[in-house]
């Protein structure tokens, strides 16, 4: 029987920072546990966005924010690639009704720190200049980023590994044994690991996991449609978000009580260029389960969309589209200790922020870990805010 000190379930950007975070401190034995390949769900299904004015005040921006800091030297400490950049970013309005929600939040990021002006839209195009007649006005922050989420995972995952981490893939976890409220080991399609600390990474299926020790997860996946074009000579300085995507990302129901068909749709838009040159853009908010498959209804939606804010996107040979699942959770993730299951961590429920939330998730997880204590920054987080849901475990302690 193999034992571990620490099985990290979940080989995405989070699960990797995790595992290498752990190693890093000086963790013992470290098993990273993945049913498919290193970041082939929502890790490699995503923008590599990296932004504070999506993050609202509280402690979501306060972990942002050192996350930004994290990544400054994360491509020289992982000695890995990663295409890391502060590119800067505006959010768009187009309307005076979204002018005032960029007015409302520029004030909020800017009392919690952040470094972020409203710009005209005159004073916004000639910072960059692709922004259409339309934009009435932006926030403009030069702390947001951008970064190869492929890259960083992989980074992750190759640097933990060299540090000791065992990396298992295409390895299923079938069960979480406990005895006494106590994680004891993880079933897996390998056989079984003897350890005493699971750490539930594994995004929109969380709550898979989650059920295999009794215990109802609030993560729902939130399907986005993303657009790729052609590699094109660098056009554009800045990431580029709309309101709307703000407005949908922080009030869910917009989708469901709003009269504008897009709106409807869950269309927004934010637009970035890759080191590469590709153009990246979308995006939309839907519940469709765990169907990945694109809708052609919505990727006309979104390119329609895109060209009002950007109107040379309409030039762009597009070569291919794809959707992803954000682990939707209401509140930001659920990080930290289960009460009434010994040794069983969440992190996962990060929905739009995991790229940007990878490197401090990893690092106040590692810390918790390494020291048994729970951080003020953990706390907000504590799956505990879920009071009146509790984990219901057998008494042989077998789950799954």
């Amino acid at each position: 029987m193999q034992t571990a000190d620490v099985v990290v379930i979940g080989g995405g950007i989070i699960g990797c920072s995790i595992a290498y975070h752990l190693k890093k401190k000086g963790a013992g034995r470290v098993v990273l546990v993945e049913r498919r390949g290193i970041g082939e769900e929502t890790s490699s299904a995503c923008d590599g966005g990296v932004n504070l004015q999506t993050k609202a005040p509280g402690p979501a921006l306060r972990l942002a924010k050192r996350s930004l800091q994290l990544y400054e030297g994360l491509a020289e400490e992982l000695d890995y690639e990663i295409h890391f950049e502060r590119c800067g970013g505006m959010v768009m309005a187009d309307s005076p009704e979204l002018i005032g929600l960029l007015e409302q939040s520029a004030a909020e990021q800017a009392a919690a720190g952040v470094e972020v002006t409203i710009l005209n839209g005159q004073e916004a195009r000639r910072l960059e200049p692709v922004l259409s007649q339309q934009v009435a006005a932006v926030t403009y922050c030069p702390g947001d980023g951008r970064v190869n989420p492929i890259r960083t995972t992989i980074g992750y995952a190759r640097a933990a590994g060299r540090l000791g981490a065992e990396i298992l893939t295409n390895t299923a976890v079938t069960g979480i044994r406990t005895k006494h409220n106590e994680v004891i080991g993880v079933e897996t399609s390998r056989g079984m690991i003897q350890t005493g600390t699971v750490i539930n990474a594994c995004g929109v299926y969380a709550p898979e996991i989650g059920r295999m020790v009794g215990l109802d997860l609030p993560i729902r996946p939130r399907k986005g449609n993303i657009i790729v074009t052609e590699q094109v000579a660098p056009c554009l300085a800045h990431n580029l978000i709309c309101a709307r995507y703000i407005a949908l990302k922080h009030n869910p129901d917009l989708v469901r009580t709003s009269q504008d068909p897009s709106m409807r749709l869950g269309v927004n838009l934010f637009l970035e260029q890759t080191h590469e040159g590709n153009l990246i853009f979308g995006s939309n908010r839907e519940w469709a389960g765990f169907d990945k498959s694109t809708s052609y209804e919505i990727l006309c939606a979104i390119c329609r969309y895109a060209v009002r804010f950007a109107p040379f996107l309409a030039q762009m040979r597009v070569i291919r589209s794809f959707a992803g699942l954000r682990p939707y959770c209401e509140g930001g993730p659920i990080l930290g200790p289960v009460d009434g299951i010994q040794g069983f961590v969440m992190a996962a429920g990060h929905e739009g922020d995991g790229i940007a939330m990878a490197p401090i998730t990893g690092e106040i997880l590692s810390d918790f870990v390494m020291s048994g204590t729970v951080s003020e920054e953990i706390r907000p987080f504590l799956f505990s805010r879920f009071a009146p849901r509790q984990p219901q475990g057998s008494s042989d302690g077998r789950e799954g």
